[in-house]
């Protein structure tokens, strides 16, 4: 067939992935077509695009192969750092420190479009960095990708020096076991932690919620119309309060998306759905110092709070907020009287 797609094949080629899986690649996909498809092509010596399809159609393992050459990309060990850093200290550390007072140890959490494993065990390796005595926890994350071929290198959980290059040598001697001149095998007790599943997205899910649902550099193969679908389901596999990350370069399209809360923190947005409504006082302060002085004492104190991101209202204080469960109120009050710290107004909230 030649190294370029013509305009015709490649109107066939759209239409039989969009058909056969649901994927959907524009005009601005070509390029990325040819590179994945035309050696495909030249190996099952076929003459034309019509040939090429019903062969696909007529051999499974095939059609296995096609769909692992479009979708397996390649990717790395906490790629977008920032994710990590909003998972550990925005939602983990205070999801923690809750569960842990009130009994309900787990933790739930699904990278969906997991591809060789690298999202889901950075999700279990920033799970086991926060969790005080992991052994006394249910963690529950689930990998899934329509690739078996991804799905297969996930579960043997050997990665090369490249796919690992973000990691800290102590994370690297910690949770990986060096062999010798076949990269880094992921040990035991952090694979434990780690589900892999073959799903296709499009296909029905098992009836499960989770608390962090990561959907990243998927749905961009997908109609607007599928993308909507699909974010609705997300949204309906999260638990109250639970929360839903998308790359970077993804936005919601999903006409219920005001459902979502959209938080922006570290410099990304990420969408959390809301929780039963339960009653928070939120404290503003007058100086980044006063900020700091009543996260150590709540910190000391073993007390439940957040951080809130939140516009400057003078250009010396604090960006970010701290707002405690209503519950907690009175003592929180005492304290910070007793240390003569003041706040610079204080708010009731639901969340």
């Amino acid at each position: 067939m030649g190294n370029r797609l013509s305009p015709n094949s490649f109107a066939q080629l759209r239409d039989f992935l969009s058909r056969e899986f649901g994927l959907f690649f524009d005009a601005s996909k070509v390029t990325f077509l040819e590179n994945r498809i035309l050696p495909f092509i030249d190996r099952m010596n076929c003459l034309d695009m019509n040939q090429f399809i019903a062969k696909i159609q007529e051999n499974p393992h095939q059609r296995r192969e096609l769909l692992d050459a479009l979708t397996t990309n390649e990717t790395w060990f906490f790629r977008h750092p920032r994710h990590f850093d909003i998972l550990r200290e925005e939602i983990l550390e205070p999801l923690v420190r809750q569960r842990a007072r009130t009994g309900s140890k787990t933790l739930a959490i699904w990278s969906a479009g997991s591809s060789i494993g690298a999202e889901a065990y950075s999700i279990a390796i920033t799970v086991r960095e926060v969790l005080p005595h992991p052994s006394d926890w249910e963690v529950r994350i689930l990998g899934s990708d329509i690739s078996g071929e991804a799905i297969q290198r996930a579960n043997k959980g050997l990665y090369s020096a490249k796919e690992l290059k973000l990691l800290s040598r102590a994370l690297l001697h910690k949770y990986f076991l060096p062999q010798a001149g076949a990269g880094f095998q992921v040990k035991p007790d952090l694979a434990a932690l780690v589900t892999f599943e073959q799903m296709n997205l499009l296909d029905p899910w098992p009836p499960r919620v989770f608390d962090v649902i990561f959907c990243r550099n998927t749905m961009i193969y997908f109609h607007e119309e599928t993308k909507a679908t699909l974010t609705e389901r997300f949204y309906k596999a999260l638990a109250l309060g639970g929360t839903f990350f998308t790359s970077a370069t993804e936005t919601l399209h999903w006409q219920g998306e005001k459902a979502f809360e959209k938080i922006f923190v570290h410099g990304e947005y990420i969408y959390r759905k809301p929780g039963a409504g339960r009653p928070f006082v939120l404290y503003r302060f007058n100086t980044p110092a006063d900020l700091l002085r009543a996260l150590n004492m709540l910190v000391k104190h073993q007390f439940d709070y957040q951080l809130l991101n939140i516009v400057q209202e003078a250009p010396n204080h604090p960006r970010k907020a701290i707002f405690i469960p209503k519950a907690i109120e009175a003592r929180v009050e005492q304290m910070f009287a007793a240390a003569n710290l003041k706040t610079a107004r204080r708010e009731d909230i639901l969340k």
